[in-house]
């Protein structure tokens, strides 16, 4: 009894240290709440999730055993007869959750021990007012009601521990017996009434910074942007895809009350309450962290090494003309392209553009964005969440070589993965890279490059470019700018397509040696 004593202590300081410290739970709890774990335990020992592993059912025999010390029975009630009324509310609830779950409605969630206790633990108020219920049951009632009456996890393990081989038994001498009762014992010492915990000073600590990140310069206060209509929510990373994470989400909070970023929130919805999504008007998803993969007790948020984390792609960003700053006021904001941590916006023309093979849908942008009343540029959610991690550069030139022979003209990559492609005859597949940013710091693999294509390449700020067939005169022109040249055959010249003579684009450029200039007299001659 006193192994188990100690145990149940054990999970209970683990939870609590999820939700106040963010100790992860997985390590110190072994994930409990997954019933990969608790099931076999429940076949073996009985009800031993609810006696020991459940921090909310460990938390209602404290207050049982504190307010009625001389009635309190030590082992969960499962000794206890079970009424016909018991029976029908108890898998009644444990069907609707069941369906409700089965049909993605997060709201099913809400009356799962995980749930109960990470909201209230979290501060959110529809959770307190529902472990205020709980707690009120197990102090005017009789035992642990909610356990026993309404947790659909008590009515699974009490179905599984009649089969289970050290169950606790009730014989014909149970009537007298004692032994299950405690030895009485005390009134609990209520804490003096000007005593401040630890919780609410650090929630008085949180509410102003709160208060000095809403205001400018303690005076006057910074509004609010609105939320886009429509868009698809974005999902913690590590959440997979959208409906299994809301089937095994259980609204816990846990991840709410330990984001570092301060971006996640818990959803208001009916068919997802209480489940978190990302809010980037308050913070955004910091790339180098996986806190709420780590205390997350479900499962629903996979564990993620820190190395893993800057590929996970969330969402992608959408800017919109029509609310920029830069259109409607004509300043020139670049907030959103300094925020970018992953450089995955740039500007083209005087506007931002937005690389979606590089963007990851971390929030950055859409956080710091000036706009109002709405952001001119968000985040929309994937219904899927990819992880795109970097390939070997031997690997990805292949891919691109066979992106060449599928019909594309020309293939860009940048940072290990393949980012944009054109179709097209010339310069013009090239050019139109050019001109939208998605050359820089990328490889450029074309069919033939000539002294113009070379120009353009250094222009766009290239890193490496590599192709079938090149002239001597760019491999001369990319070895001055410092930019590697990978070809698999060098000539002379570039013909034209009928080989009667030099290309009209080379010869447009000939005697120029600034890539600029060079790039300026190639637009003259598409012109003409």
């Amino acid at each position: 009894m006193k192994i188990l004593k100690l145990l149940a202590r054990m999970f209970f300081v683990g939870a609590v240290a999820a939700a106040f410290l963010g100790v992860p739970f997985c390590w110190l709890a072994l994930k409990p709440q997954r019933l990969l774990w608790a099931l076999p335990l429940t076949f073996l020992l009985g009800r031993f999730f609810c006696e020991a592993m459940c921090p909310l059912g460990v938390l209602q025999g404290f207050v049982n055993w504190a307010l009625h010390p001389k009635t309190h029975v030590r082992r969960v009630c499962t000794r206890l007869p079970e009424t016909k009324a018991q029976r029908i509310v108890r898998w009644s609830v444990a069907a609707l959750v069941a369906g409700g779950l089965a049909a993605g409605v997060g709201a099913a969630s809400l009356v799962l021990p995980m749930s109960v206790f990470g909201k209230a633990v979290a501060l959110w108020w529809p959770g307190i007012a529902l472990f205020a219920l709980v707690m009120a049951l197990a102090a005017f009632g009789q035992g642990r009601i909610w356990c026993n009456w309404v947790c659909p996890y008590g009515t699974l393990f009490s179905l599984a521990s009649r089969f289970s081989l050290l169950k606790h038994r009730v014989g014909a001498g149970c009537g007298n017996c004692r032994r299950c009762f405690g030895s009485g014992g005390g009134e609990a010492v209520p804490a003096p009434a000007d005593s401040v915990t630890r919780r609410e000073t650090l929630k008085g600590v949180a509410a102003l910074a709160v208060a000095e990140k809403l205001t400018d310069g303690g005076l006057a206060e910074v509004s609010l942007p609105g939320e886009p209509a429509g868009r698809r929510p974005v999902l913690p990373p590590g959440a997979g895809d959208a409906a299994s994470f809301a089937r095994r989400c259980v609204g816990c909070q846990l991840c709410v009350a330990n984001c570092p970023g301060g971006c996640l929130r818990p959803s208001t919805g009916l068919k997802d309450f209480g489940q978190p999504k990302m809010d980037f008007r308050r913070g955004y998803c910091l790339l180098d962290c996986v806190k709420c993969s780590e205390v997350c007790p479900e499962g629903a948020i996979r564990f993620l090494q820190r190395e893993q984390r800057p590929h996970v792609h969330m969402g992608h960003a959408v800017w919109r003309r029509d609310l920029c700053v830069r259109t409607t006021t004509g300043d020139a904001c670049t907030a959103c392209v300094r925020k970018c941590p992953v450089r995955a916006i740039r500007l083209v023309q005087g506007f931002p553009t937005v690389d979606r093979g590089r963007c990851v849908g971390c929030g950055a942008c859409e956080h710091v964005c000036p706009a109002r009343p709405m952001p001119a540029i968000y985040v929309k959610g994937f219904e899927m969440q990819r992880v795109v991690n970097p390939i070997s550069e031997g690997d990805l030139l292949a891919e691109m070589r066979a992106r060449l022979s599928a019909g594309a003209a020309v293939v860009v990559a940048r940072n290990g993965v393949i980012v944009a492609e054109e179709s097209g005859r010339g310069l013009e597949p090239l050019l139109k890279l050019f001109e939208a940013g998605r050359l820089r710091r990328a490889i450029v693999m074309d069919r033939v490059v000539g002294r113009a294509a070379a120009a353009i390449c250094i222009r766009g700020g290239a890193r490496k470019v590599c192709t079938d067939l090149a002239g001597k005169g760019a491999a001369e022109l990319l070895r001055r700018n410092g930019v590697p040249l990978v070809a698999a055959q060098t000539v002379e010249q570039i013909l034209n397509r009928e080989r009667t003579g030099g290309c009209p684009m080379e010869q447009a450029v000939a005697g120029l040696e600034d890539p600029e200039k060079m790039v300026e007299a190639i637009r003259k001659a598409k012109r003409r």
